[in-house]
């Protein structure tokens, strides 16, 4: 295929993406499927707004030159959305998700569920708001069961940084507030604890590191938690 004579996709309703061609599809290798789909994280706010980060997860067939043979082109996690919330009631804040959730295409959610975000947690169950929950914790570890995720910060934050620094993970160009975002992000950086260990810590003074947060949980989802290629979560129950 040339610039002038793109590819033309076929979009599946479950978040699939196809090559369509004249190839037996029982013929082993001519037919991959490849994925668009949308990974959203959730720094859930104490006394500073919530933070909403999406990430837009793209992966295309393409066709390698030997006949009707197909392989998975170049992965692309890009952040196309941020915004924050003020909101007190969870119950509000599961609403507002909710809303906005349904304005996006084939998407899975990772909220922090640490401290108060438990709670949150509960709140988006009985929503019917499907969500990894994931309790940020101490070590360098993560462990999941069902969608109950332990991961150490450290390992969550530098999950996003090495995305960012191989290009795996990029920040749209013309996302609205991009530099405030990456502010953020940058905020984040080594200390060294009383036993000699270094952590990563973020929110120096005069920053919040709530949408760096929310990027990190996003991420994760792409790169940890969501193992299918067409996975996608539900609002039961919601129109």
């Amino acid at each position: 295929m040339t610039p002038d004579n793109p590819p033309k996709y076929e979009f599946l309703k479950d978040g699939r993406v196809v090559l369509p061609s004249n190839a037996d599809p029982a013929a082993h290798g001519t037919v991959v499927h490849g994925w668009l789909k949308h990974h959203v994280g959730m720094d859930l706010g104490r006394n500073d707004p919530s933070a909403i980060v999406v990430i837009r997860d793209e992966c295309y067939p393409q066709f390698t030159g030997r006949g009707f043979e197909q392989k998975l082109g170049p992965r692309k996690c890009t952040v196309v959305f941020q915004e924050t919330i003020q909101l007190y009631s969870y119950t509000d804040l599961a609403d507002f998700l909710a809303r906005r959730l349904n304005q996006i295409p084939h998407w899975s959610l990772a909220i922090d569920a640490s401290g108060l975000g438990t709670p949150f947690s509960s709140t988006l169950d009985n929503a019917g708001i499907e969500h990894h929950a994931v309790v940020m914790t101490a070590g360098a570890n993560l462990t999941r069961k069902g969608n109950q995720v332990s991961c150490a910060k450290t390992l969550l934050l530098e999950n996003m940084a090495v995305g960012l620094e191989t290009g795996a993970l990029t920040v749209a160009h013309d996302l609205e507030g991009k530099q405030d975002l990456l502010n953020e992000i940058a905020s984040f950086e080594l200390a060294s604890t009383s036993s000699g260990n270094l952590v990563l810590q973020g929110g120096g003074k005069g920053h919040h590191a709530d949408r760096a947060i929310a990027t990190a949980l996003a991420y994760l989802s792409a790169t940890h938690l969501e193992t299918t290629l067409s996975g996608s979560y539900r609002l039961h129950g919601w129109a």
